[in-house]
C-alpha cells in the first residue's frame, strides 16, 4: 500500500533554490540562491489508499480507464476490489510479465511523475515530493527524455523512502499514520511503482503540453494519455482475470490452516492476523527489498518480464540529484526516520497454533558511524556533508534509528541502500529466505504436536 505522506501547503508553495558558488566543485545545497517563481503547478499528486494484501482483491484488466490526477481515494469502499473513486478502477491485477500489480501504486506513482516533471520543466532546482522530503537538482536536462528519466528516478526514490520510513514495530495505524508495517516492502510494492513510473513516462512523452500550458489542460492531457496507455501496457504484460487474481491473492499466497499444520510457508506471502487490529489484521511474511517482480508458481509463464521493469533503469540518474528524508511539517509528532531497531519474528508467528501478537526482536548494535550529516551551522534542509565535512553532491539519505550501547537508540544518517541492506539482513537472519517469493526452509527444531 502507498499512503503518501501528506503534502504540506506551505511546502508546495515554497520557492526553490540554485547553487551559485563556483568554489564548490560538486553540487551542494549549502550555498544557494532562489529559483524563479514557479509558473506551472498541476496541484498535488494522488493519495489512493490502495492496495494491501488481505484487504483488496482482483479487478478486470479490460476496464481500467477513468484516471484522475491528484485525487484522494478512501480505503474502505475499495475492499471488494470493484468500483472506487468516481470510476477510477483500483485493485490488483496478476500478470505474467510483472507479477502482482497494485493499481493504487501504479496511479500514485504515475501522478507523482507528472508532479515532479512539471517542477523540472518549470526550471525548479529544489523539488518537492511528499511529506517533508526535499530533492536538490543542480542541472536540469534540456532534452525531454532525459527530463523524464530524472523525474522517474526521483519518484522511485520517493517511493523507496516510503517503504523505509513505514517499517517498524509501531503498527497501530489508528494512532500513527506512519504505522504501515502491514505493507512496508510488501512483495508487490516496488515493482508496481516501476510500472506506474513507466506508464507515466510514456504518457508525458505523448503530451504536447509545455510549461506555458494552463494547469487544467496540462492535467487533462495527462489523464487522457493515461487512459490510452494503462490498458495497453497492462494487456502487454499478460493479465489474468479478476477472478483468477482474487483466487491467487486470497488463497494461493495467503496462509492457510494446512500450512500451519505442515509447518510449511513455501510460497506464502502474508497471513490474516486476528490479533493485530492496529496492523489492519494482516501480517506480511515475505518482504521484497529489491523491487524485482515476484511470480507465483503455477501461473502462466508468458510474456516474460519486460526489459524496462527493473530498478537499474534509475541508477544512471542517481548522481543527478540529492534526496533527503525530512520530518513532515504538517505532522510534528511523527519522526520521519527508519526504525531499524527491531525486526518481526513473522515466520514463528505464522506457525503458532495459538496466535499471540507478533514478537519483534532487536537488530544488532551499531556504531554511530553516519554516511552523512547535516552541519550545525546550516539551516538549509538540503545541506548535507560527509563525516569529514565535504559537501555531498548527490545520493539518497535518511535518518535511521539504530541500537547502540549504551541505550537508548540513536538516529544516524544512512544512505537508502545502506538502510535497506541492513533491514534485509536483519529480517532474513530471523526469517530465512523470506526475502523471495517461494523458498522456505523450516528451522531444525521439533514442532509441538497438536
Amino acid at each position: 500500500m502507498k499512503i503518501n505522506r501528506c503534502l504540506s501547503g506551505t511546502v508546495l508553495s515554497a520557492l526553490g533554490i540554485l547553487l551559485v558558488s563556483a568554489g564548490i566543485p560538486a553540487y551542494s545545497q549549502c550555498n544557494m540562491r532562489q529559483d524563479p517563481t514557479p509558473k506551472l503547478n498541476p496541484g498535488p499528486p494522488g493519495q489512493r489508499l490502495c492496495c494491501a494484501l488481505g484487504t483488496h482483491t482482483g479487478i478486470d484488466p479490460g476496464d481500467l480507464t477513468g484516471h484522475q490526477y491528484g485525487h484522494i481515494a478512501n480505503l474502505f469502499p475499495q475492499t471488494a476490489g470493484t468500483v472506487l473513486r468516481e470510476g477510477e478502477p483500483l485493485g490488483y491485477i496478476y500478470t505474467s510479465g510483472a507479477g502482482l500489480v497494485d493499481l493504487g501504486h501504479v496511479r500514485d506513482n504515475a501522478d507523482m511523475v507528472l508532479f515532479v516533471y512539471a517542477q523540472l520543466l518549470d526550471g525548479q532546482h529544489r523539488i518537492y515530493t511528499s511529506g517533508g522530503d526535499v530533492v536538490g537538482v543542480p542541472k536540469i536536462p534540456a532534452v525531454k527524455a532525459d527530463l523524464l528519466g530524472l523525474a522517474g528516478a526521483i519518484v522511485f526514490a520517493n517511493a523507496w523512502a516510503h517503504e523505509l520510513t513505514t517499517w517498524g514495530s509501531d503498527t497501530n495505524v489508528f494512532i500513527n499514520s506512519k504505522a504501515e508495517d502491514f505493507s512496508a516492502f510488501s512483495p508487490e510494492d516496488l515493482s508496481s511503482n516501476i510500472v506506474g513510473i513507466y506508464i507515466a513516462t510514456r504518457a508525458i512523452t505523448a503530451m504536447t503540453a509545455d510549461v506555458n500550458t494552463p494547469a487544467p489542460e496540462f492535467v487533462k492531457q495527462f489523464d487522457t494519455e493515461m487512459d490510452l496507455l494503462l490498458p495497453q501496457i497492462i494487456a502487454s504484460l499478460g493479465p489474468l482475470s479478476a477472478a483468477e487474481t482474487t483466487n491467487l491473492v486470497t488463497k494461493q499466497i495467503a496462509l492457510s490452516p494446512n500450512n500451519v499444520a505442515k509447518g510449511d510457508l513455501t510460497g506464502i506471502w502474508y497471513m490474516d492476523d486476528t490479533v493485530s487490529p492496529g496492523n489492519t489484521f494482516v501480517t506480511l511474511l515475505r518482504r521484497n527489498f529489491d523491487g524485482a517482480p515476484w511470480k507465483i508458481p503455477g501461473t502462466p509463464q508468458g510474456p516474460s518480464t519486460p526489459a524496462w521493469l527493473n530498478t537499474t533503469r534509475f541508477t544512471n540518474y542517481y548522481s543527478q540529484f540529492l534526496y533527503i528524508v525530512h520530518d513532515n511539517p504538517s505532522k510534528p509528532a511523527e519522526k520521519a526516520d527508519v526504525d531499524a531497531t527491531l525486526v518481526p519474528k513473522s515466520n514463528a508467528h505464522a506457525l503458532e497454533t495459538v496466535l499471540s501478537p507478533v514478537a519483534w526482536v532487536p537488530t544488532p548494535m551499531q556504531n554511530l558511524n553516519p554516511d552523512a550529516r547535516q552541519p550545525e551551522e546550516s539551516m538549509d534542509p538540503l545541506c548535507l556533508v560527509t563525516p569529514k565535512g565535504e559537501p555531498i553532491p548527490s545520493g539518497q539519505y535518511t535518518p535511521v534509528k539504530v541500537n547502540v550501547y549504551p541505550p537508548p537508540p540513536h538516529d544516524v544518517v544512512w544512505s537508502f541502500e545502506h538502510a535497506t541492506s541492513f533491514l534485509q539482513k536483519s529480517f532474513t537472519a530471523v526469517n530465512p529466505n523470506m526475502d523471495g517469493p517461494v523458498t522456505y526452509v523450516a528451522p531444525d527444531i521439533p514442532r509441538p504436536k497438536n
